[in-house]
């Protein structure tokens, strides 16, 4: 007799065995139950995790002897030849190699035909999503009203590639990735079925490796099983799967947190040195570090993190010298590194590149650190007070000459309601102005009107405080800016904008008013030219500490 693959064997044939898809099930064996069967499914969800699987014990459970039943016999003729993928009732059809016009055509001739021996024809149609639009648009009217004998069952890992059309017409479920502790625990019952011995942080690297699909967990441990002849260590699964162990990636991650840009590259070179490959340990890498952004950030339960508690405590011993946001550029780094690779980077010279810019890069500092430990002295620059009535020009005058010395090169900010020119507890309030408008009561207010358009639109706000009204005649008011903001000129006259200003100009100044808004040499205003009542040290008001951090580089503000 020839060898079954494990993953064959030990295929699901009901319910209950279908693992950690209990949604799907319980619901599915309630409508058999209850006689509510849908005429078109759509199973959703990452490759391995049951969607075939529970197509075939639905046409079991609808089309077996003892049926409809929820627990179908798997004994009878009509279960037998179901798992066989034999009966003459129950279609498996490859969207991907049967996806034209001619061969959904054929599909809706042959569902006229009543079914040979159970009580319906099921049609399990597998990535549905490569179907062609003319077969889509060819299936539509089949599928909203088929002969009460047939059901459809569409499986596919894209359902956001099929048309609305389609989905409107059919019952979804989502099947969700397999935890990795079920996994674990699936990989020991089968190799203990199969008198294999299985080390218990091998088969957590195999349900690991294996990334929630059953299928490929299965087949890695019949792969194992070969090579280990019935004895499976970690260091066995290891060695055939190329998986990287997670104490070197914490001994290499060690290595970028403490900026040892030598070690990292003498580790990285003894992993490939080994047979290693740098696009698997990048994967791997990449896994890691969300890990230790999830211990990072208060998270235990080692089922979520994807860790046994010896390497939890292994990593939080190197997460003292670095904080979360640091991890996340980490993360965004191996990100930039895979679509490297793929536009044609050699890749280990591209992962070499990848861990001296980690372990060079600076570490972000929190601002309120920042301002607690400076101090006068060698290679620091204390800053003097500055009076509030200061311009840009004096503030920059005032300074001591001596360098700063930025040890950092990104920082955020407390929790605290972020700076705005407008104060919140005091809103700016319409004009109450009776008389006639003229460009003289314009221009007087027109600060205030800024501050107005703050509040209720930030983007507008931003270009409009460059401008300057300058003529105002016929109820059409002009307003300039300078050739320097050619982008903001560009926004302020988008259709859109400009009829939202003027909108907010009538709610303040209580008149419709036509806006004419040019640009020339000397008009508007330059940046840093603010406002009077939109001055630096109202900008911060309600945020001290960046107020200190402003003054402490020199900051100049060039708009808001």
């Amino acid at each position: 007799m020839s060898y079954l693959a494990l993953a064959r064997k030990y295929r699901p044939g009901d319910f209950e065995n279908i693992i950690s898809q209990h949604h799907i099930t319980t619901t599915l064996k309630n409508a058999v139950k209850l006689g509510r069967i849908s005429h078109a499914y759509l199973f959703c969800g990452p490759r391995g995790t049951g969607k075939t699987t529970t197509a075939r014990v639905l046409a079991k459970a609808l089309n077996c002897d003892k049926g409809p039943t929820p627990e179908p016999c798997g004994e009878c003729t009509v279960c037998i030849e179901i798992a066989r993928c034999s009966s003459p009732d129950v279609f498996e059809i490859d969207a991907a190699s049967n996806r034209g016009i001619d061969d959904i055509r054929e599909l809706r001739e042959n569902v006229r035909y009543a079914p040979v021996g159970g009580r319906y024809k099921i049609y399990i149609v597998d990535e549905v999503h490569r179907l062609t639009k003319e077969a889509f648009d060819a299936l539509l009217k089949t599928l909203e009203e088929p002969p009460a004998h047939v059901i459809f069952i569409f499986a596919t890992t894209e359902p956001q590639a099929l048309p609305p059309t389609i989905l409107s017409r059919t019952q979804r479920y989502d099947f969700k990735r397999i935890p990795v502790s079920s996994l674990a625990e699936a990989i020991n019952s089968i190799a203990q079925k199969e008198g294999l011995t299985i080390d218990p942080d091998a088969a957590l690297m195999l349900a690991k490796k294996a990334d929630g699909s059953l299928r490929d967990a299965i087949s890695l441990l019949d792969q194992l099983s070969s090579f280990s002849d019935g004895n499976i260590s970690i260091a066995g699964a290891g060695e055939i799967l190329g998986i990287v162990k997670t104490e070197f990636l914490s001994d290499i991650t060690g290595a970028l947190i403490a900026h040892d840009t030598s070690k990292a590259l003498s580790l990285f070179g003894q992993f490939v040195k080994s047979g290693g490959d740098s696009q698997e340990l990048a994967e791997a890498l990449t896994g890691y570090i969300r890990s230790l952004l999830l211990i990072k950030n208060g998270v235990e339960d080692v089922t979520i993190i994807e860790m046994e508690k010896g390497e939890v405590e292994q990593a939080k011993g190197i997460l003292d010298d670095i904080e979360s946001v640091d991890l996340l550029r980490f993360y965004t780094i191996l990100a930039d590194y895979k679509q490297m690779v793929k536009s044609g980077q050699d890749p280990r010279f591209g992962f070499e590149a990848l861990l001296v810019k980690m372990a060079s890069m600076d570490r972000a500092v929190k601002l309120e650190d920042l301002l607690k430990n400076h101090r006068p002295g060698p290679g620091n620059y204390n800053a003097p007070p500055i009076p509030s009535g200061s311009t840009t020009k004096e503030r920059s005058e005032k300074r001591d000459t001596k360098p700063y010395n930025s040890g950092f090169n990104s920082y955020f900010a407390p929790a605290r309601e972020s700076a705005s020119p407008v104060n919140r507890k005091n809103p700016v309030e319409p004009l109450k102005y009776q008389g006639d408008l003229s460009i003289g009561i314009i221009s007087e207010n027109w600060d205030n009107f800024c501050s107005f358009i703050s509040q209720e639109d930030k983007a507008i706000f931003a270009h409009l405080s460059l401008s300057m009204p300058s003529q105002y005649e016929n109820d059409v008011l002009k307003i300039g800016m300078d050739d320097s903001h050619k982008f903001q000129f560009e926004q302020l006259n988008k259709i859109g904008n400009k009829k939202s200003l003027e909108k907010y100009l009538k709610k303040y100044f209580s008149k419709d008013i036509r806006l004419n808004i040019i640009q020339g040499p000397n008009e508007g205003r330059k940046s840093g030219d603010f406002p009077n009542n939109l001055n630096p040290e109202k900008l911060f008001n309600g945020s001290p500490e960046v107020k200190k951090l402003f003054d402490l580089m020199d900051g100049e503000i060039l708009t808001q």
